[in-house]
């Protein structure tokens, strides 16, 4: 295993076996999670996703399996609401939670990122500011009751707006880039480290996946404005084919991961990022000693590290191991 691949591999899969399609019952997913932590691919392995409401099916592996290695690392998704005071409401309640969840597992567990979609009554709202705006009151919340250190990563339904779906997303990404400089103001906020945007890629049904044109707008916006990039759903394989079953072109982990770092990299316009996420040939994807490639564009060791540690962070797969068979398959494990 090259050190660039290793790089752009390093924690890159969030755990989602709860989760379609996969939608394993908790106790198989966690005790899954907990062969993969040991498993010779653990490296790509990152947190397990787990909703804020079932956190409390856990309790039961605290004196079993929760003793095993290293405290176990769980992202929580939040409940959200359609409307900010639904949204608000549920945030208590998540952080209420996870609250509980700590102290009952006491340092055997650790919960830093939560997860959580915008209201759409926000993304209806003109401009940033609406986004902005609520994300302060977020704010405010998570530093008064939520865990000792969390990043927040936030999903906007862009594609769900039609023609306006550009305008949404800017909106979106902006008011997240707008809320990071509130954060960092005043050093007023301990706990609460940072906010991304957490891009879906995938789901139950065709109309659920962004277009090419849609995903690289979302990596071009996150890597204009300096916002970390979290995505989810749909990225089970490298590269992106068609699935018959699923009967949509499903989009790989390598595109869009790999443009998000050629992006950093090189300042690569959305339509250059939107070759990459097109892509179907996995030839193009090339890992050698010293660098990450696609077709004429390269990026170095350096350049993976940075881009992954700060923009390009994760996504959630309901497997763990079909992302690990197609590797293989591709010969890079």
């Amino acid at each position: 295993m090259s050190k660039p691949f290793q790089s752009f591999m390093e924690k890159l899969i969030d755990y989602a076996g709860l989760f379609p399609p996969a939608q394993l019952p908790m106790e198989k997913a966690i005790q899954q999670y907990a062969e993969y932590r040991k498993s010779p691919d653990a490296g790509m392995l990152s947190r397990f996703i787990c909703p804020a409401a079932r956190l409390r099916e856990l309790q039961p592996y605290q004196d079993s399996l929760f003793q095993e290695g290293e405290p176990f690392r769980f992202s929580v998704l939040g409940r959200s609401g359609k409307t900010k005071e639904e949204f608000l409401a549920g945030l208590e309640k998540d952080l209420e939670a996870i609250r509980e969840f700590l102290e009952f597992h006491q340092g055997r567990a650790t919960a830093d990122v939560l997860e959580v979609r915008l209201p759409g009554e926000a993304l209806h709202s003109p401009g940033a500011s609406a986004t902005s705006q609520l994300l302060s009151a977020f704010a405010a919340a998570l530093e008064k009751n939520g865990p000792p250190e969390v990043a927040a990563y936030f999903e906007a339904d862009f594609i769900s707006f039609g023609k306006e779906w550009k305008k949404v997303l800017h909106a979106a990404v902006k008011g997240i880039a707008e809320h990071n400089r509130y954060l960092q103001r005043g050093n007023k906020f301990t706990r609460y480290k940072s906010a991304g945007f957490k891009l879906r890629c995938g789901g139950v049904e065709p109309q659920m996946y962004p277009s090419p044109e849609q995903a690289a707008a979302a990596i071009s916006a996150c890597i204009d404005q300096r916002v970390p990039l979290k995505a989810t759903a749909g990225l089970h394989h490298p590269v992106r084919h068609f699935n018959r079953a699923a009967k949509v072109k499903m989009h790989g982990f390598l595109n869009v991961f790999g443009a998000a770092v050629l992006a950093e990299a090189h300042n690569l316009s959305a339509e250059q990022i939107q070759e990459i996420i097109e892509d179907e040939d996995a030839s193009n994807f090339i890992f050698t000693r010293r660098a990450f490639a696609w077709k004429n564009l390269r990026a170095s060791l350096d350049e993976i590290t940075r881009a992954r540690q700060n923009y390009a962070i994760s996504f959630g797969s309901c497997s763990f191991d079909e992302p690990r068979e197609d590797l293989r398959g591709l010969k890079l494990l």
